[in-house]
């Protein structure tokens, strides 16, 4: 079925959305929170395209939309929120069958296809006609009509009609959505962005887990040139699209950096890096009120992610440290990034803070008493965490964009 065919035919009545959430219909009697959440956000994705109103429906949303020229925009929109399941553009058919099958046959003339099936839900026990009754009737209407043969295993059409609460809607394409659980329903995290690929990836994960994610980015700047620090920019705001705002911390750390290099053997600059990121991070969440760290950290891919350094990076917090790309491989994570629209973005060449004067051979099995040694060479490091905190720069990010 033609997907823009479905949205320009509708555009031009008056039509209604149903749309079906994920894991919020599992949440007993806290379901009434969650709803409420992603009834929100479905209102701030839509903002600046329509005022939509929403009412509750028998574990759906029906959506009336007043800017019907804009559905494609619409529909768009609605395929990146997190925690719908799936959604249709729907028509309110007749309760008398014998309307709704002369109904169902002028929009299905619409399309081209050679074979359908009719998939009727029935939610409400007291409609007086079973679903299987429903779809014969319908069924043998378009048959007669239009001489189409019926398919149930693979068919080229699939018209669903849902009757609920004295109400029926037919619908012509099911549209999947993000699933997930609504973000701002699970407290907020702190992530680490870098420009690279993995840790958009795992800001994104974290937000289909119902979080709300501020980003802390640290740059090296004046010693490297400000490339991750724009690229962030562009990452971040491609993220707030599935979280509508984000608080974005761009910490320099170059002073830091520099006091490492000076006190340190070479091959604990990547974890002192890291473990001094780690506790500005954990400033940052005290500040915000949020639960938890995020990185985009994947067992064995670089150095740093060894479990031994990550045991020697992670310690100097008391945060949880949530890694949701922690047994992903490369490809896997590339793939994401693509269908999120990061990856372009990631592989632009940047310079990267934790690889400045990185050494040939970094340590891979750091010991914690060599790494506390190697710690306690470096003057004042809790001054100068406290001052890169001091020295950030803070940035808004909304989508959608307000003029």
């Amino acid at each position: 079925m033609n997907n823009q065919k479905t949205i320009s035919s509708a555009s031009e009545n008056t039509i209604k959305i149903l749309v079906h959430y994920s894991e919020v219909g599992l949440k007993g009697k806290n379901r009434g929170f969650f709803e409420n959440k992603l009834k929100q956000n479905i209102k701030l994705a839509l903002r600046d395209i329509t005022h939509v109103n929403i009412r509750n429906e028998y574990g759906r949303f029906i959506l009336n939309i007043e800017a019907t020229d804009k559905l494609p925009q619409i529909v768009e929109r609605l395929k990146k929120i997190i925690g719908i399941a799936h959604f249709n553009v729907a028509y309110p058919g007749s309760t008398d069958v014998e309307n709704l099958k002369d109904q169902v046959l002028e929009r299905i003339k619409e399309f081209q296809f050679d074979s359908f099936k009719i998939q009727t839900r029935r939610s409400d026990k007291q409609y007086p006609l079973t679903s299987v009754e429903v779809n014969r009737i319908v069924g043998a209407r378009i048959v007669e009509a239009l001489n189409k043969k019926v398919d149930l295993k693979n068919p080229g059409m699939t018209c669903t009609i849902e009757i609920f609460n004295k109400q029926i809607y037919f619908s012509f394409e099911k549209i999947p959505g993000l699933r997930g659980l609504p973000v701002g329903t699970s407290g907020k995290v702190v992530s680490l962005l870098s420009s690279g690929i993995d840790s958009p990836v795992a800001a994104y994960r974290m937000m289909t887990r119902g979080c709300r994610v501020i980003f802390v980015h640290f740059h090296s700047f004046p010693f490297t040139e400000k490339s991750s620090y724009y690229n962030t920019q562009i990452l971040a705001k491609k993220l707030t699209a599935y979280q509508y705002k984000s608080v974005v911390y761009f910490v320099p750390l170059a002073r830091i950096q520099e006091a490492i290099i000076l006190s340190v053997h070479p091959k604990f600059r990547i974890i002192m890096y890291r473990r001094m990121m780690y506790r500005i991070a954990e400033l940052v969440a005290r500040k915000e009120n949020a639960k938890a760290l995020v990185t985009g950290e994947s067992v064995g891919q670089v150095a740093s992610q060894t479990l031994e350094n990550i045991i020697a990076i992670s310690e100097v917090v008391s945060l949880p440290v949530l890694r949701p790309l922690i047994g992903s491989d490369k490809e896997e994570i590339i793939e994401q990034a693509q269908n999120l629209g990061t990856f372009q973005t990631s592989i632009e060449p940047y310079d990267d803070c934790c690889s400045y004067l990185l050494p040939k051979s970094p340590e891979t099995k750091a010991k914690l008493e060599q790494v506390h040694a190697a710690e306690a060479r470096i003057d004042n490091w809790e001054e100068l965490v406290q001052n890169a905190l001091r020295e950030s720069e803070i940035e808004i990010f909304r989508f959608p964009e307000q003029g």
